[in-house]
């Protein structure tokens, strides 16, 4: 199971260059939920990790995505067989989704790092998605990052710091946040199974701003 797309707050304006119609939810279901989950948005590559028990297995987005080969080597140390039987000693279908991030991997990713690495942001075990306290032990107990929890909870204060353009609160070296990824709190589905949540770049606001000045 790939990840799902994380659907943008608000709906774009195809004639604009995809500018954000800020104000127009691009869900209905944004509108609904009054307390979000709010992470910082990394800017690397999708990353799965596939556990049956027994072995593991890296994968992108899609199946036929390319891994870069420092990637690779980064995922066979940091994901020992031995390890995830501890961690999900009953469990034959395990998915760890996260970030693969670094030196070549997008633009200004050395900023984030010196060397190339993964971050865990979801994790699903037999189909079910677990919340964001189960996922926080498992990065513990497996010593992996895991993308940080921001200070926010609405939308509102979501908007507010994206618009600021803050630093990113995991590069070591000053780099601007890419954005925010947002998860319903507690955790809601759509019907397909798959989390309610959005995301927000800074990226939006600087082409909106572009727009702006420019009439």
């Amino acid at each position: 199971m790939k990840y799902p797309k994380i659907q943008s707050l608000w709906k774009r304006d195809a004639n604009e260059k995809y500018i954000i119609m800020e104000g127009d939810y691009s869900k209905e279901e944004f509108r609904s939920i009054r307390f979000w989950s709010i992470t910082e948005k990394i800017d690397g590559t999708n990353i799965r990790v596939l556990f049956n028990g027994e072995s593991v297995e890296f994968r992108g987005r899609t199946d036929n995505a390319q891994i870069p080969a420092t990637l690779v080597a980064n995922l066979i140390d940091t994901f020992l067989v031995e390890n995830l039987k501890k961690q999900f000693p009953d469990s034959t279908d395990v998915i760890l989704y996260g970030e693969g991030y670094g030196p070549k991997i997008q633009k200004g990713g050395g900023l984030y790092r010196e060397d190339t690495g993964f971050i865990l942001f979801d994790v699903v075990v037999h189909g079910i998605w677990l919340t964001r306290d189960s996922v926080t032990d498992i990065a513990n107990k497996l010593c992996i990052d895991l993308v940080p929890l921001l200070p926010l909870s609405t939308v509102t204060q979501a908007i507010d710091y994206v618009k600021s353009f803050p630093k990113s609160v995991v590069a070591k070296q000053e780099k601007e946040i890419e954005g925010v990824v947002a998860r319903a709190e507690p955790l809601v589905l759509y019907r397909d199974g798959t989390p309610v949540m959005w995301k927000l770049k800074c990226n939006d606001y600087h082409k909106l701003e572009s727009i702006k000045e420019n009439g």
